[in-house]
């Protein structure tokens, strides 16, 4: 199901624009979080062939932080406590890439995700993570 990003986060924070977001969604059925990124060449290295690690975990992470934050309907802030990854394969640029996020555990302060990284249905990436919520 597609969803009005910015009923919950009111506009596309900067850093998402800058890795190349596209769109987010929720797969209701798997209670799975999606965001859709198209990465740049300016986020590459290697002649521009390819996406650089940090920009790459940028998306994993922000994908888990926003599904925290989308099930709050913005009222949870998560910060980042541990970002376990595993690159699998290398991100291109100008491709569409997708980030999906499962909620594993979610306690009242503490919640546990994973995320995997997709580009043509094949697995680039994955990751998991420990956050500490902050309610508003």
């Amino acid at each position: 199901m597609k969803i009005n990003f910015k009923k919950i986060f009111k506009e596309t924070p900067e850093f998402l624009k800058i890795l190349g977001f596209q769109n987010a969604y929720i797969k209701e059925k798997e209670n799975i979080w999606v965001l859709e990124f198209m990465p740049s060449k300016t986020l590459t290295h290697s002649n521009g062939t390819i996406i650089q690690g940090g920009f790459v975990s940028g998306m994993l992470d922000a994908s888990m932080s926003q599904f925290i934050m989308y099930k709050s309907n913005g009222k949870n802030i998560p910060l980042t406590l541990d970002l376990n990854i595993k690159f699998l394969q290398s991100c291109k640029p100008n491709k569409l890439t997708i980030a999906e996020s499962k909620i594993i555990r979610e306690g009242n302060s503490i919640v546990f995700t994973t995320c995997e990284l997709y580009q043509d249905n094949v697995l680039i990436a994955q990751a998991s993570a420990t956050n500490k919520i902050i309610k508003l």
